[in-house]
């Protein structure tokens, strides 16, 4: 936590953005971890944190966006090249798609309250050929009312970086 913490003290909210748009892939660390962060660190005067929630919910759609791009262009062939490699056979994601044909913009909104379930949520609604400007909307929705909650627990209850 503190190589987090020199960033972000460093750099301050451009590392915030960077750490959450990259964090949609995993990388550097879990985008969950890092916006919690980031509201512990306004909590403690590093960060404004009305700043922080902006920069914070921007960099996390951002990243879903992007995300949602790689799915649309490239995630049906990488599926069907890779897919088996990792237990997605043909059969689970036309499951998937039809789900998102159906639920699609509930499970991009819902989806973004599940620890590791935005990753997949967002290249599979680029996928399942989600508009997107539908998927915007949804989206937006999510990363918003997420990263409120997130960054207002960071600020609040500090966990789990005492």
């Amino acid at each position: 936590m503190s190589m987090l913490q020199d960033y972000i003290t460093h750099y301050g909210y451009f590392a915030v953005f960077l750490f959450l748009s990259l964090g949609i892939f995993g990388l550097p660390m879990p985008d969950e971890l890092v916006i919690i962060f980031t509201g512990y660190l306004s909590s403690h005067g590093f960060l404004s944190l009305a700043s922080a929630l902006l920069i914070a919910i921007f960099g996390v759609f951002i990243g879903t966006l992007v995300t949602y791009t790689i799915g649309k262009k490239i995630g049906r062939p990488l599926v069907e090249r890779f897919g088996k490699w990792v237990g997605l056979s043909e059969k689970r994601v036309d499951r998937v798609e039809r789900w998102f044909g159906r639920y699609g913009p509930w499970t991009v909104t819902l989806g973004f309250f599940v620890p590791g379930m935005r990753h997949f949520v967002c290249c599979f609604s680029g996928m399942s050929g989600m508009a997107v400007k539908r998927y915007m909307l949804y989206s937006s929705l999510g990363t918003t009312v997420s990263g409120i909650l997130c960054v207002t627990l960071g600020y609040l209850f500090g966990w789990p970086f005492h």
